[in-house]
């Protein structure tokens, strides 16, 4: 999925400052990422680089879906979510992925 691997590029740059950072993140999160990230400091993202390609996780609809995208810190699973379905996909959460 292009777009959670576009938000996990972007999100994976732990040597930007704060502020470059969040410019680069903003257009690519819904408005509860934007405040759930408001604040991140990048350097403790222990993510550099998208490591392959991302697979949409069971249970997407035409408006949300979660993505599990491979980095080279492992897996991370992106929460995407659009108003409807000509809206672009933007990210609610990006976390460490859990179980296999």
């Amino acid at each position: 999925m292009t777009a959670a691997e576009k938000v996990v590029r972007t999100y994976a740059q732990p040597t930007l400052s704060a502020d470059a950072w969040a410019q680069q993140m903003t257009p690519l999160l819904s408005q509860s990422g934007a405040v759930a990230y408001d604040g991140q400091d990048p350097t403790t993202i222990p993510a550099h680089k998208v490591t392959g390609t991302a697979t949409v996780l069971p249970g997407a609809t035409d408006v949300a879906l979660n993505v599990k995208v491979p980095t080279d810190a492992g897996d991370y699973t992106v929460a995407l979510s659009r108003s409807g379905t000509s809206a672009p996909w933007l990210a609610d959460e990006i976390r460490p992925a859990t179980g296999g």
